[in-house]
């Protein structure tokens, strides 16, 4: 069935419902509500439920920060079955931290580099994280969009390429949901003046000083790009779980350093 003759297209989405929220079923994988009320298939990993061991415990997606890789296999398979879709359909490239957004139409993994992937095609779209933002968008005729949006990224405007890609693919801007994956929040995102300067030129708001220190909010500067590309504020869910505040739930690179989890932010284009 496709996401446009899906009887869920029609409902109205709260715009005060959580940005994501656990199934009762499962505490492998999140859903946003923003995507489900219009039939599409997508999801947001958290580290509980899988196989792997020790710093990766338990449920990394991530193939290249040493973890055992039938671990992973396997923890990837347990995903698929949840969100119901292929593991040869999984489409994913080799992130760079920058704001090239491809158009596929077959599955890849990782062959080339990129931070966003943009389909109409029944592909499952991921991007990889263990703090940095993933966007994950969408309309209600099936097409989708994934992007990985670390702080370069964030700055570089992929998530107005993100919405470029879909609009390239005949989606009306203003039917496009976007919805921020759980990453480090403007609670715990700490930077030097040199990257904190980068963002106060561009919009001041994203900083946050306490204590003498800066923090920088890129759930909002990813918003502003999102808004300003045209999407409906009501349109937008940005207010994820800080991934840095939530050790139970989930991987941070900035909490616990490298050769650790990381998350598959995923969604799945053509058909629900």
């Amino acid at each position: 069935m496709s996401a446009s003759s899906s009887p869920a297209s029609n409902r109205t989405t709260d715009p005060s419902a959580p940005c994501w929220q656990p199934d009762p079923r499962q505490d492998s994988v999140l859903f946003a509500p923003l995507l489900t009320a219009i039939g599409v298939r997508h999801g947001f990993t958290t580290r509980c439920g899988g196989v792997s061991r020790g710093r990766y415990a338990s449920l990394n997606l991530g193939r290249n920060w040493g973890d055992d890789l039938q671990a992973v296999d396997a923890n990837l398979d347990r995903v698929a079955r949840i969100a119901g879709f292929s593991v040869d359909r999984l489409t994913q490239v080799r992130q760079v931290h920058g704001s090239l957004v491809l158009h596929v139409t077959a599955p890849e993994r990782a062959t080339r580099e990129a931070d966003g992937l943009a389909t109409s095609h029944d592909l499952a779209l991921g991007v990889m994280s263990a703090d940095c933002v993933s966007l994950l968008l969408a309309d209600d005729e099936g097409r989708v969009a994934a992007a990985h949006a670390g702080w370069r990224g964030t700055l570089a405007g992929i998530a107005t390429e993100a919405v470029a890609a879909l609009a390239t693919l005949g989606a009306d801007v203003q039917r496009i949901r976007a919805v921020l994956g759980p990453s480090i929040g403007p609670c715990c995102f700490e930077v030097q003046r040199d990257v904190s300067d980068l963002f106060v030129a561009q919009d001041p708001a994203v900083l946050h000083e306490r204590s003498g220190r800066r923090y920088i909010d890129l759930w909002r500067y990813n918003q502003k790009l999102l808004m300003h590309a045209g999407l409906r504020t009501e349109h937008i869910a940005g207010n994820p779980p800080c991934t840095r505040c939530d050790a139970e739930r989930f991987y941070s690179f900035r909490r616990d350093g490298a050769q650790i989890g990381q998350h598959l932010a995923f969604i799945v284009g053509g058909s629900s």
